[in-house]
């Protein structure tokens, strides 16, 4: 791998991507022709002032590691090595600036910087700068930090005005094509990639322990008076009690003696354990050797157990979260060891390759635990899923499978820092250029101009950006503020928190959410404590020893479950082989597992009713089960993602295989369109500046995978019919698709006593409009209907239950309705509202609902006019439509025929190409229904006294 790496980097003309395991000598490959190429220029002459190379960390650990290996390095070709981060000294700040040159050691934090507070110093500080090195690159992709860094990356260039190699390391890239266009972006297919061909062959082994807790407390009889359960009072494979059972029993067993890493899935996990694995180190008078390691710990408690891992003197265990997952060098742990079920395959490689090293084999333990079984466990907790989470994640990495990155995020928060970083860099710029820079050839691609548009007029309406007379953007009063905080320079939000003091040692911060009152006691550090004092004014907390104390709760930092590890799952429920890595408690759960599953024939059913709901099992990742969640909040279906089902709410299975079926009948919607059917939160450093709309675009590129989600919705209803298929002795058969411009239109509107049929909500007002294939009305139909229950709103639709006291029941028009509906193309504005209620007043009806193609003016006007509202009256006053849209059917009906005409005539030809690409959904027309052979009878709503327009 070195030797391949040789040629490429000397050579200067191509980015390079160097993929090894770790502790493989990555760094070495990259550094060694570097530095030969540096010091043949300076010897030479032909190497420009400035700084010549840059490394790039996501860690200041692992750049203070770095430096005194590249600072050793170096001295041989006497080139400086300086680093710049928030805990480097004044003193080698000052060194960068008067003779800035060598290598800089650097995190994309104070990269950020320099360009903020050296604007225009900036092109000398790069002038010769030839390469940039990425270490631990996987970690920046897909990231608002990697945004971020790409974008620094083209700003250096564009002050260089050259471009600069780059250089990208790791040990867990899953797709090097996604890789190689992060490092250079639209230009990835150039990317040179070295690999390590023995990447992961070294020996590893491994073994999984499963825990049973005891079955949560009920509410009644004698287990509501169960004592509440700890997090340690499991029951090993030999029916051990607490203490002799425990994971932290075992644990301490296992590793004393010698250096591990044990990490936790939280930093309330890392306390909670290691205050019991000490508690356990007094009660056994031998030295504790388990310290806990995790972002909220003070810089020298952190690094105090660094040091003690690296002095092989010092036997020690670093209980941690991912602070230690990466490069940091530690030397080579003894064992690594997992608590609780690994989320990334990424992750838990990395993890992994913390072991092993110099020809020793790795060792991995990971510990998990599942609910104890009785007659009230649910189906999730049966199925086992942490056990069959663990083993998919396991055998995916056995097989070296990474997560892919997401590439298409638009990262707009981290666009609004690089707009403010590039105006206060060069005192100003024009909207044009920054768009060019940042979006056009930079690496906010995904960023159409009308969006940036949109994000330049939120941040002038909010004081982030002003305007000059000639049209030059400058920072605003709030814009000036955030800049000016040393906050500015990181693209991801930090919570405000608290310091922990102990006899005047800093131990660490907690987030200020977390109540803490005087005489309450903590467990933090790995210690127990008493909070003597609280200083709202200084965010301080004075602590002294203690016997008890509880964890805080800090903030959740689970990511996206890839669609493969469920996937993986769903195979491994049906294997007929055990993993040979689980013991014999996890062994015994994976056979539980297999028998919920098959008992519940997950194999072949996707729905399982769950008492008043229903489980959809959906064997996908987190992004394909937020769209289908979308989808059915859309359809009036109450639900909640729970790990890999979809629970939904006073639904029967038969009804919600009914509105899968229903959705699958619609055309597919967009990820905006769903990223609409929930309130949007911020998410992001700087989403508080961001239009409610961009906001939508926002979530809708992170959260969403509609394809994804809409394969899975085929494969359900294709496996799952919802409806007997059986057609009515009336319908007659037709064989014929829906043409553009040959098909006639109808337009259909209801006024409803409710948003969703599926809470009640009946039909109180049906009108239809007929139209010829031009889109020219040729007939109107209305009346109102008596829904049988409440008429609901009348202060949106105006009807009273008086008013459909004599109304027809719906059943009573069917035939009418079925009839005008059959052999056109259904129109409507919000069309999956309409024909929601229109589904479900044919079944009501004893009906089988149709499969009309449709036409949704909604979303054409959303495709046609992005960024506008889109509702009917707005794009009635836009269009010039004579209508008045009232929340009467008729009236919105034929506005809406009036609007279809409209978009008809002045679409671009590619939208009105057919009708498939109009949008329409279904193509094919469907049976027909013959015409009833008495009228349906017809009630209209009385007329106003002051409004005479129907009489």
């Amino acid at each position: 791998m070195q030797q391949l790496a040789i040629s490429p980097i000397l050579e200067g003309s191509r980015d390079v991507i160097i993929s090894a395991a770790t502790a493989s000598g990555k760094t070495e490959a990259a550094w060694l022709p570097i530095c030969s190429k540096l010091a043949y220029e300076a010897e030479a002459g032909i190497s420009a002032p400035g700084i010549k190379a840059l490394y790039i960390s996501p860690l200041k650990a692992l750049i203070n590691d770095q430096f005194e290996r590249l600072e050793s390095l170096c001295e041989l070709v006497d080139m400086p090595v300086v680093r710049r981060h928030g805990d480097v000294s004044g003193s080698e700040r000052q060194a960068l600036t008067r003779k800035p040159d060598g290598l800089l050691l650097i995190t994309p934090e104070a990269l950020e910087a320099q360009f903020v507070l050296k604007g225009p110093q900036v092109p000398a500080l790069f002038a010769g700068l030839r390469y940039v090195v990425i270490d631990e690159m996987h970690s920046f992709i897909g990231t608002e930090r990697g945004a971020q860094l790409q974008s620094l990356l083209h700003r250096i260039e564009l002050a260089t005005r050259r471009r600069v190699v780059r250089i990208g390391l790791s040990a867990t890239f899953a797709d090097f094509s996604a890789a190689a266009d992060f490092l250079r972006p639209r230009r990835g297919a150039d990317v040179e990639v070295v690999r390590d061909e023995s990447e992961g062959r070294s020996d590893l082994r491994l073994q999984v322990r499963g825990y049973r807790l005891s079955p949560p407390p009920r509410e009644s009889g004698e287990q509501h008076r169960r004592p509440k359960q700890t997090a340690f009072e499991f029951t090993d494979e030999n029916g051990s009690s607490p203490c002799e059972g425990t994971i932290a029993g075992h644990l301490f067993r296992v590793l004393r003696g010698q250096d591990n890493l044990v990490f936790a899935n939280s930093r309330s996990d890392v306390e909670t354990y290691s205050d019991s694995l000490r508690e356990a180190s007094d009660a056994a008078r031998v030295p504790n050797e388990f310290l806990p390691h995790h972002g909220s710990l003070s810089k020298q408690l952190r690094e105090d157990v660094e040091a003690r891992l690296k002095d092989p003197s010092t036997p020690t265990t670093a209980v941690c979260t991912s602070t230690l997952e990466m490069g940091v060098d530690i030397g080579s742990a003894d064992s690594v060891a997992q608590i609780g079920p690994p989320y990334s395959v990424a992750a838990l490689r990395q993890r992994v390759g913390r072991s092993g090293r110099r020809g020793k084999p790795a060792v991995l333990r990971i510990y998990l635990t599942e609910t104890g079984l009785d007659s009230e466990t649910n189906v999730t907790d049966r199925l086992r899923t942490r056990t069959f989470q663990t083993a998919a994640v396991v055998d995916l990495m056995l097989k070296h499978w990474y997560e892919p990155p997401a590439m298409t995020k638009l990262h707009l928060s981290t666009l609004i820092q690089q707009i403010l970083s590039v105006v206060a860099q060069h005192g100003g710029a024009t909207a044009g250029q920054l768009f060019n820079a940042l979006c056009a050839a930079g690496p906010f691609e995904y960023v159409s101009r009308s969006q940036f548009v949109e994000l330049l007029r939120n941040l002038g309406s909010t004081e982030l950006l002003s305007q000059a007379g000639d049209g030059t953007l400058l920072p605003g009063v709030v814009g000036e503020r955030i800049i000016n905080h040393y906050s500015f320079y990181a693209a991801f939000a930090s919570s405000e928190e608290y310091r922990l003091l102990a006899h005047g040692q800093l131990l660490g911060t907690i987030p200020v959410d977390f109540p803490v009152l005087v005489d309450s006691m903590m467990i933090f550090a790995g210690r127990r404590w008493l909070v003597v004092a609280v200083d709202t004014a200084t965010k301080t907390i004075e602590l002294t020893e203690a016997r008890g104390g509880v964890t805080p709760q800090f903030n959740p930092s689970s990511g996206d479950i890839a669609d493969r590890i469920r996937q993986k799952m769903r195979e491994l429920y049906v294997a007929t082989e055990v993993p040979a890595y689980l013991d014999q408690q996890a062994r015994v759960l994976f056979a539980e597992g297999q028998s919920a599953f098959a008992q519940h024939d997950l194999a072949e059913n996707a729905v399982v009713s769950a008492g008043k709901n229903c489980l959809l099992f959906v064997w996908r990742g987190s992004r394909v089960c937020t769209t289908l969640s979308a989808m059915l909040t859309i359809m009036g279906v109450k639900n909640s993602v729970e790990s890999m089902t979809i629970k939904c709410q006073d639904v029967t299975r038969e009804e919600l295989l009914g509105i899968l079926a229903a959705i699958g009948s619609m055309p597919k919607p967009t990820a905006r369109d769903l990223a609409g059917s929930a309130p949007i939160q911020n998410v992001d450093k700087y989403d508080e500046y961001l239009s409610e709309s961009l906001l939508r675009d926002s979530a809708a590129a992170r959260d969403f995978d509609v394809d994804g989600a809409w394969d899975e919705l085929t494969s359900i209803v294709a496996d799952h019919p919802a409806i007997p298929d059986v057609v009515p002795e009336s319908w007659t058969s037709v064989d014929e698709l829906a043409v553009l411009g040959e098909t006639p239109f109808v337009v259909v509107d209801v006024e409803t006593t409710g948003l969703s049929p599926r809470n009640g909500a009946r039909v109180v007002e049906i009108a239809l409009v007929s139209l010829d294939s031009k889109g020219n009305v040729t007939d109107t139909w209305s009346t109102l209907i008596d829904p049988e229950v409440d008429t609901g709103p009348r202060h949106v639709h105006g009807i009273s239950s008086q008013d459909v006291s004599e109304a027809p029941v719906f059943a009573g028009i069917i035939d009418e309705v079925a009839h005008r509906l059959s052999g056109r193309i259904v129109v409507a504005h919000n069309a999956p509202f309409d024909l929601k209620f229109l589904s479900s007043e044919f079944e009501r009806a004893g009906a089988r609902p149709m499969s009309w193609p449709t036409l949704c003016t909604l979303r054409l006007s959303q495709r046609l006019f992005p960024g506008e509202p889109a509702n009917l009256s707005a794009l009635c006053d836009r269009l010039g439509i004579d209508a008045s849209p009232t929340h009467a059917a008729l009236d919105d009906a034929v506005a809406t025929a009036y609007l279809l005409r409209s978009l008809l005539s002045t679409a671009p030809t590619d939208v009105t190409h057919s009708a498939e690409t109009l949008g329409v959904r279904p193509i094919r027309l469907g049976p027909n229904w013959p015409a009833p052979v008495v009228p349906a009878p017809v009630r209209l709503r009385p007329v106003p006294t002051d409004d005479l327009r129907r009489v």
